[in-house]
C-alpha cells in the first residue's frame, strides 16, 4: 500500500447535506450522537413529541453535530452503518457521500474517528460560548483521500484490528 502520493481533497466537494424527514410518522427510534462518535438512544422524553419533525438517517447516513466541539475537543459525527432507520433532532446534519465511488462512507468516518481529526476541529470551533464548529468549516476541512483500493484496505484493516481488541477485551 503506497500512500505517498495521496491527495488531500476538500470535504465539501465529497459530501451533500440530506433533509429527508419523518413525514409519515414512522415509529423509529429517537437517537443522539455521543462523544464516542456513536448513536445512542436520546435522553430526551420523547412521549408526546412529534416525531414528523424529525429527520430520518438510513444507511451510510452521517449524522454531524457542530455544537460544542471546542468544549468537548471533539467532532461529534456517526457514520449509520446498518439498515435500521433511526431519528435524529432536526438540529443535526445529515450528509452523505456524493460519489461512493471516489469515498467510501466507512473510510471517512475512519478520518474522523482520528484524534488530530477532533483536535482540528476544536481549532477551527469559533470560540463562542458554545465553542461551535459551523457547517461551513465542517465542509472545508481537507482529507487525505488514496485510490478506492486502498481506502478498502485501510478500512478492512481497520475492521480487523477492532475485532482483535473487541476478542481481547471479552
Amino acid at each position: 500500500m503506497n500512500v505517498s502520493k495521496t491527495k488531500w481533497v476538500r470535504l465539501g466537494d465529497y459530501i451533500e447535506e440530506v433533509d429527508e424527514r419523518n413525514y409519515a410518522g414512522t415509529d423509529y427510534p429517537f437517537c443522539g450522537v455521543n462523544k464516542d462518535k456513536k448513536f445512542m438512544p436520546t435522553v430526551t422524553d420523547t412521549n408526546n413529541l412529534d416525531n414528523r419533525k424529525y429527520k430520518l438517517v438510513k444507511l451510510d447516513t452521517f449524522v454531524f453535530s457542530g455544537m460544542q466541539t471546542g468544549r468537548d475537543i471533539c467532532i461529534r459525527i456517526a457514520l449509520q452503518g446498518n439498515d435500521e432507520t433511526i431519528l435524529v433532532s432536526p438540529a443535526y446534519t445529515t450528509f452523505k457521500i456524493k460519489d461512493a465511488s471516489e469515498v467510501l462512507p466507512q473510510y471517512l468516518f475512519l478520518q474522523f474517528n482520528r484524534l488530530e481529526m477532533d483536535r482540528l476541529g476544536w481549532f477551527l470551533s469559533d470560540g463562542s460560548i458554545r465553542s461551535n464548529l459551523d457547517w461551513d468549516r465542517f465542509t472545508e476541512i481537507k482529507i487525505p483521500l488514496p485510490p478506492l483500493s486502498v481506502q478498502r484496505e485501510l478500512v478492512a484493516t481497520y475492521e480487523r484490528l477492532k475485532q482483535l481488541a473487541e476478542t481481547n477485551e471479552a
